[in-house]
């Protein structure tokens, strides 16, 4: 038996993300904080409260506001691990900058680094038995659904000269679905693959 019920949620993807479009403009005031964190944290409590609405294995309410506590806190600092982890890209540095990528290097690693410790934080909590593939198709589908996101804005017109000509309340709610879909379905098919390899095993055992 999968340990998430995806019908329900994919549907409560969907509810979510309207709820992040509809709240995408909202700003803590500056006197809290310059730097927007709790549009970053909605990103993760918004997922995970969907992990766990969708879950069908019982769980604590304890164990549940822990792993949206935590999901959230990750959310809320990605960006800064993005920026650290960037360096990376160190050796790119004249190729990126002479066709105005670096931006886009940035929220790729942001997107790998989320991916791969959100993951981790999820099979602790969830998914103890996951194999390591999981994380391999998490990270792979996550990347590429932010660089086919970026891409898209570079062909539209959404970047110009590494200047985005839409509103970062736009991008953002892009970029943050699409990241969404692809890691929910790279759980889907990672249950759904061990599921029918289990099945093929026990087939064989069987015979």
């Amino acid at each position: 038996m999968k340990a998430i019920q995806y019908r329900t949620h994919f549907t409560a993807l969907a509810v979510a993300a309207v709820i992040f479009w509809v709240v995408r403009d909202f700003r803590l005031p500056v006197w809290i904080s310059n730097f927007n964190f709790l549009h970053y944290a909605l990103m993760g409590a918004l997922h995970a409260t969907c992990i766990v609405a969708s879950l069908q294995c019982r769980k604590t309410t304890l164990r549940s506001l822990g792993f949206i506590t935590l999901a959230t806190a990750l959310s809320a600092f990605t960006p800064f691990m993005a920026l650290i982890g960037s360096v990376a890209w160190v050796p790119l540095a004249d190729i990126l900058r002479e066709n105005d990528l670096g931006a886009d290097a940035v929220f790729v690693t942001g997107s790998v680094i989320g991916a791969s410790v959100y993951w981790l934080l999820v099979q602790r909590f969830w998914f103890r038995a996951r194999r390591r593939t999981s994380w391999f198709w998490a990270v792979a589908l996550c990347a590429t659904s932010t660089s086919l996101v970026l891409l898209g804005l570079h062909i539209f017109g959404g970047y110009d000269h590494g200047v985005a000509k839409i509103e970062a309340d736009t991008i953002s709610p892009m970029l943050t679905f699409g990241w969404w879909f692809a890691f929910s379905t790279s759980l889907y098919w990672s249950e759904t693959t061990e599921l029918r390899n289990a099945d093929w095993g026990s087939n064989l055992r069987g015979n």
